[in-house]
């Protein structure tokens, strides 16, 4: 039996960010001491003696100057308190660790073997072991008996499911990601618009176009947006998505369709492609500075990245949102990460635990997703969001432009984990192999046999 330490996603501080200036701005960090005019964790409102009292824990602390989309979560879990505050009590409490800090108060909490009633992880998985201990609920029987709350979590149904058949989270957002492209630069070079691509060979023309037209394809660092881009040509065939499904999972990594995959990043990406401003520490933001000053005519990020658009010098106008190719003509891909989210303690009483499972419908519904959306926090996972009604909600171009990217995602025929949700600690290990690919002190046997050798490793 192989050990598989899967990595810890951080989805939300990307996931979670606010529609800015060009630039972007993402979740600030949590600290040790609340931002002005946050709320705190305080001790739980007292119970009346007749309604069932129940502890709702979440990250989102920040003041609305600080964060507003942090105030809008905060309006959204209000408004369910108060539509029911004549059947319970639903204690809304802020933790100013952030959920890093409710991550480590659970694994602390459950060593004395107790749990939070119900808290939002934000991405940190505490599921493994909390399920291990008996102290969290398993969803899915509420899932399968209620087809409205399963299409509301959407992809987080089959991405939470376990080996063992259960569901111990779900998630009122996602990472989506596709990619990002400046019309007016692919229009100057006479290139096909990524919109237009029906497979990855339209890709290859493009950059070939691009290159040839003196225009810069793209700019990379060794890290997300390599990933971003492995992650995407993984989606191209039966075989490579079957590998990328499989993921830590993976019994070698000497496959055609793995092997594919590298030969695509180091010859039709790094080496033809150049890179400008490389960097192999996977650190700089420099690939999200080339493309929105107009320097490059591609961006692997997500769909957050809407709202660097504004005033930025490749130009609103020109900035559109692009999911992934695949070789079969006409069908897409796209990167949706849910990752772990709301988690329910196993040892509330019938009344408290139902009104958790009411929360995570709400949470859910189409109603509160396109809120999600429409307030610029992230993609909602849900099946049924009119996003046409949700385009018409809002009025900044901005945020037209956000549900657009959410849209694209959305409709893709092909929906996998991203690069790290998918391979976890052997992610690090891939993007350790770019700056040696680019170079070409590395081969794609080089990188299968050095992968396999740390799988060995790690048995």
């Amino acid at each position: 039996m192989k050990k598989k330490v899967v990595s810890l996603l951080l989805a939300t501080a990307m996931l979670a960010t606010t529609i800015v200036g060009c630039g972007g701005s993402s979740a600030p960090a949590a600290s040790d001491a609340p931002a002005e005019d946050a709320p705190v964790a305080e001790a739980p409102a007292a119970d009346n003696g007749e309604l069932p009292v129940i502890n709702f824990t979440h990250g989102y602390f920040h003041s609305e100057a600080e964060w507003p989309a942090a105030a809008q979560m905060r309006e959204i879990y209000q408004e369910f308190a108060d539509m029911h505050k004549d059947e319970f009590v639903f204690n809304i409490i802020a933790n100013e660790a952030g959920a890093e800090g409710i991550y480590n108060t659970a694994l602390n909490d459950l060593a004395a073997g107790e749990f939070y009633d119900i808290a939002d992880f934000g991405g940190w998985d505490i599921t493994p072991v909390a399920s291990a201990a008996g102290a969290i609920l398993d969803l899915k029987p509420y899932l399968d008996e209620d087809p409205a709350f399963k299409n509301g979590v959407g992809v987080c149904y089959d991405q939470n499911l376990t080996a063992d058949g259960a569901i111990y989270s779900v998630r009122e957002q996602i990472e989506a990601v596709g990619f990002w492209y400046n019309e007016a630069l692919f229009e100057e070079a006479g290139a096909t618009v990524p919109a237009d691509w029906k497979t990855w060979a339209d890709f290859d023309a493009a950059v070939d176009a691009l290159l040839a037209a003196g225009i810069q394809p793209v700019s990379l660092n060794a890290g997300w947006p390599a990933n971003i881009l492995l992650a995407g040509y993984n989606q191209r065939s039966a075989d490579s998505r079957a590998f990328h499904l499989a993921g830590a999972n993976v019994e070698t990594f000497d496959t055609d369709a793995f092997k594919g995959s590298i030969d695509f990043m180091q010859n039709s990406v790094l080496k033809k492609i150049g890179v400008a401003n490389f960097d192999p520490a996977g650190d700089s933001e420099t690939y999200r500075d080339d493309f929105f000053d107009g320097k490059t005519a591609m961006l692997f990020n997500g769909v957050w990245d809407a709202g660097a658009s504004v005033g930025c010098g490749a130009g609103d106008e020109n900035v559109k949102p692009a999911i992934f190719p695949t070789d079969e003509p006409g069908k897409k891909a796209a990167l949706l990460s849910g990752g772990c989210g709301f988690v329910v303690s196993s040892k509330l009483d019938e009344a408290q635990t139902a009104a958790c499972i009411e929360f995570m419908k709400y949470m859910t519904s189409p109603e509160v997703a396109s809120k999600i959306i429409a307030y610029g926090i992230g993609m909602a996972p849900g099946a049924d969001i009119n996003y046409d009604e949700v385009a018409n909600s809002v009025d900044a171009p901005e945020a037209k432009l956000l549900v657009e990217a959410c849209r694209l995602c959305n409709s893709a025929d092909y929906k996998a984990l991203g690069l790290g949700n998918a391979f976890g600690d052997y992610e690090g290990e891939i993007q350790s192999k770019y700056a040696g690919l680019k170079d070409g002190s590395k081969t794609v046997e080089d990188v299968v046999t050095e992968l396999n050798e740390f799988m060995a490793a790690a048995e």
